[in-house]
């Protein structure tokens, strides 16, 4: 028997005996109950306390935000309000100015030679641009 296979036989028995201790240990734990977890309840009244106390923090961080709000933040909320409610130009429009709608844009009707076309065009593009890098790695070589 070589020292490797010796070494090996000793680390399984060692693993054996690990395994007989944790089942004893297990054993004994379960005479003492210490395997019972220690679980801590919290009761409705002291969930609601708690659901309380965040419920004011965020109302008090709320207000405070309310406070530091700077008057162009003010007025740019006021400015985005009326343009939603179409009645203002966009902010940061000039002074004057008015909303114009753009014209609605025709939609064009795809042929089968337009895809024809259009698909040439993308293998031609991508032919160039495979050369194009070819001639970089040449260059950098």
């Amino acid at each position: 028997m070589t020292k490797t296979e010796q070494l090996l036989n000793e680390l399984i028995d060692c693993r054996i005996q690990r395994r007989r201790l944790d089942a004893r240990v297990a054993e004994l734990r379960g005479r003492l109950g210490l395997d019972k977890p220690a679980r801590r309840h919290l009761s409705a009244e002291g969930r609601a306390n708690i659901a309380a106390a965040q419920r004011a923090r965020w109302a008090a961080n709320k207000k405070e935000a309310r406070q530091t709000a700077t008057p162009h933040a003010t007025a740019l909320k006021k400015w985005w309000a009326a343009f939603r409610a179409g009645n203002g130009p966009r902010p940061g429009a000039k002074e004057g100015s008015t909303r114009v709608a753009k014209p609605e844009r025709k939609k064009v009707k795809w042929t089968p030679a337009m895809r024809r076309a259009a698909a040439e065009r993308m293998r031609r593009v991508t032919k160039e641009m495979a050369k194009k890098r070819g001639a970089a790695k040449a260059a950098a070589a």
